[in-house]
């Protein structure tokens, strides 16, 4: 009898279901990547070696995917964006750095406040319609650079939905002040020099910028990409951030995918198919919008704002929507109140067009639920300081007005909803025992929200939350 492997087991059964994957990553089973075999998988052994003096093959197939992207630099991440994102705050931040940070930031940028020792200045967006969050205003984000004077700027562009906003007025404020500015672009690796889809970062002038390369593009999951665009963070400050952070055993077989990429990126067919989709994308939110179902993305356009044709948010009733689709392929994230697809040149478009076709006025739900805005919870301390206190698990029903000494994040999108350091109000806790009842019937997970630790007394299936143990600020 052979040892149970359950992971491989489950991996099997989702191939062989043959479903299409309307989710990340972006090569959706289909586009070649290097060399993935295991005779591939070595280490840095011989001319693999990374030198000092650059000259080696890792080295050289950086340099050649910063001249697609035009940076300075470009390092190959083998931990996804938020190695970038990471590297980024610690080479740009110092202890006690007042940094203005966009709330709806993923966990990464959590974590690079907390080994920096930087204390964040939210800036809240707005939500729009199905409670989905609309990207920070760039005029309201350089009042507060102008006002405030931060020490770096922490930007999250595009939303998880694709949803994006100029930085022009950002990247002025910043460069007037000689203030880093900080791009979490891990969703748009796509954008860069294709029509049809929102300016990079990189085009707008911000001085680092991540990229979640297999959350769109033909590369193994797990690869990621930071790039130096100006430099007013010092190619030494990066380095010695990403030495740090960084594995001392990288993948060749993750790094080899990226290699492809590069070389995808020189060729115009590349490019072509990008624009292609963008074209097929348009269509398909204006053949929705006759079917009375409304399109996150379009309606964002149709605001003025720029949307990215790799995703496809349908608002209406989760449950319908997801049930639906489900029956064609696997959406990358579901909620009550709507469904978001990512598409890429390597979907397969006829399976998507069929699944539209069976979708009708009748799985439009509540557009605009009932949650005016993103919960504004009071910070007492510090990221750094909360998850350095000592802490203590309390069930939900006791949580009212302690302080979060962890983040609680549903899963996707990974944007924490209760940072570490702020005070827990009762919204929150109304907002958490919703998700956690979603996630649990149907998709993703509430991480922090969890049932107490082992010899904890509480209700049986009592879920609760980790505070600091010292009631702070009353």
């Amino acid at each position: 009898m052979s040892a149970e492997q359950p992971l491989i087991a489950a991996l099997q059964r989702y191939k062989d279901e043959r479903k299409a994957r309307w989710h990340t990553p972006g090569h959706k089973g289909q586009a070649p990547m290097g060399l993935v075999d295991g005779a591939s998988d070595v280490t840095e052994v011989g001319e693999l070696t990374p030198k000092s003096h650059r000259r080696d093959p890792l080295h050289t197939s950086e340099d050649l995917m910063a001249k697609t992207f035009g940076t300075l630099r470009t390092w190959y991440s083998v931990q996804g964006a938020t190695l970038p994102v990471m590297a980024s705050i610690l080479a740009a931040c110092r202890p006690g750095d007042t940094v203005l940070v966009d709330r709806n930031a993923h966990r990464s940028v959590l974590s690079g406040l907390v080994l920096a020792g930087a204390r964040p200045l939210w800036i809240y967006p707005a939500l729009g319609p199905g409670a989905y969050v609309l990207p920070v205003p760039d005029k309201v984000r350089a009042q507060m650079i102008r006002r405030h004077k931060p020490k770096a700027v922490i930007v999250t562009n595009p939303t998880y939905d694709g949803l994006s906003a100029s930085l022009k007025e950002s990247v002025a404020a910043c460069q007037a002040l000689q203030i880093p500015l900080i791009v979490d672009e891990a969703h748009g690796t796509h954008f860069f020099g294709h029509r049809g889809f929102p300016l990079s970062a990189l085009s707008q002038g911000a001085d680092l910028v991540c990229h979640g390369t297999h959350k769109t593009e033909p590369v193994l999951t797990q690869t990621g990409l930071l790039h130096q665009n100006t430099s007013r963070v010092s190619t030494e400050q990066i380095q010695q951030a990403w030495d740090l952070l960084a594995t001392s055993s990288p993948s060749y077989l993750l790094m080899a995918s990226l290699d492809t990429l590069q070389g995808l990126r020189q060729t115009p067919a590349y490019h072509a198919r990008w624009e292609a989709l963008a074209d097929a994308a348009h269509k398909v939110w204006d053949d929705l919008e006759k079917k009375d179902v409304l399109v996150l993305q379009k309606w964002w356009r149709d605001q003025g704002g720029m949307a990215d044709p790799a995703k496809l948010t349908l608002i209406g009733t989760g449950d319908a929507l997801l049930s639906h689709l489900r029956q064609y392929g696997e959406p990358e994230k579901a909620d009550p109140f709507g469904v978001t697809l990512v598409l890429t040149p390597y979907d397969e478009w006829p399976v998507l067009e069929q699944a539209i076709r069976g979708i009708g006025g009748g799985m439009a739900g509540n557009v605009w639920p009932d949650l005016a805005q993103w919960p504004q919870a009071e910070m007492l301390l510090s990221p750094a300081e909360a998850m350095r206190q000592p802490r203590e698990w309390v069930p939900v029903r006791e949580a009212c007005g302690r302080i979060a000494a962890a983040p609680v994040t549903p899963y996707p999108p990974g944007v924490p909803v209760i940072m570490p350091g702020e005070r827990i109000d009762s919204a929150m806790i109304s907002w958490l025992q919703s998700a956690s009842a979603w996630c649990g019937q149907k998709t993703g997970d509430v991480q922090g929200f969890a049932p107490p630790p082992e010899g904890t007394l509480a209700k049986e299936g009592e879920q609760g939350l980790w505070v600091t143990s010292e009631v702070v600020g009353n």
